[in-house]
């Protein structure tokens, strides 16, 4: 077992060191989180204010992974391209951006996401959402050079597509949450009666998992390609767009897409 970890390691760090480190490091802190969660008693919107750090840095350090696996399928100087280069750099400078904002904010108590409550808190929160578009075009980037770079088989058309699938539908999430300045719309608004962990509204509409989908194409797809079918992974893709537009439409018209009796 701790051959075949160690022969992992070895492989995504020849991927890219950077984003495989930081995805590493992510995931500590995001055990870290969790243990805070549990020592601190202080609440945010009725949850732990640790728990939104936690989700951010284990959703960002899945992205890192699964970014930094998909450059296996690449050669060594496709890797090496500037552009290539230039992308993972992107991505993980921008990931530390949101992750140190987000914790500064969770440690003092207050809002990351929608907090205009002052000049500079607007203009950080403008930042953020700035971030997390440039993540998604460079993850886009990654996956159009697999598209175009990589060898000729199914994982990696899967992996190139789901890429950028994700892009779309993560940006177009993200800029409708991002405009309508919540994602949540009616209902009790208020992580205490969400899912727990997850958060999201079990009163009214909520964005938010029409937005996790949307951006866990990128795992979903390959996953699916690993089994060898491609009709398995066309309707794969088909079911993810369905779910992904029936949770959008339920959150628009204010319908949980889980709901408590």
């Amino acid at each position: 077992m701790f051959q075949s970890l160690r022969r992992i390691d070895a492989a995504m760090m020849e991927a890219s060191g950077l984003m495989w480190r930081t995805a590493l490091a992510f995931l500590a802190l995001f055990a870290l989180c969790i243990v805070l969660s549990i020592a601190d008693a202080r609440l945010f919107q009725g949850v732990s204010l640790w728990l939104k750090p936690a989700k951010f840095f284990l959703s960002l350090s899945v992205h890192l992974m699964t970014v930094t696996a998909a450059l296996l399928l690449l050669t060594d100087k496709a890797r090496r391209h500037w552009q290539v280069q230039t992308a993972a750099a992107v991505i993980v400078a921008m990931s530390v951006f949101e992750m140190v904002y987000i914790v500064f904010r969770a440690a003092r108590g207050e809002a990351s996401h929608f907090n205009a409550a002052s000049e500079i808190a607007g203009i950080l929160y403008t930042a953020m959402g700035i971030g997390a578009v440039l993540i998604l075009l460079a993850t886009a980037l990654i996956g159009w050079t697999v598209l175009r770079q990589g060898p000729a088989t199914l994982l990696a058309r899967a992996t190139g597509w789901a890429f950028l699938i994700a892009a779309a539908a993560g940006t177009w999430s993200g800029l409708a949450i991002g405009s309508m300045g919540s994602h949540w719309i009616g209902g009790d608004q208020t992580d205490a009666t969400g899912i727990p962990l997850l958060g999201w509204s079990t009163t009214g509409g909520d964005l938010r998992p029409a937005h996790f989908l949307g951006m866990h194409v990128m795992q979903i797809l390959p996953g699916v390609a690993l089994a060898g079918s491609g009709r398995l992974v066309i309707a794969a893709g088909l079911a993810c767009a369905a779910g992904f537009a029936a949770a959008a439409t339920l959150a628009f018209n204010g319908v949980p897409l889980f709901s408590y009796p």
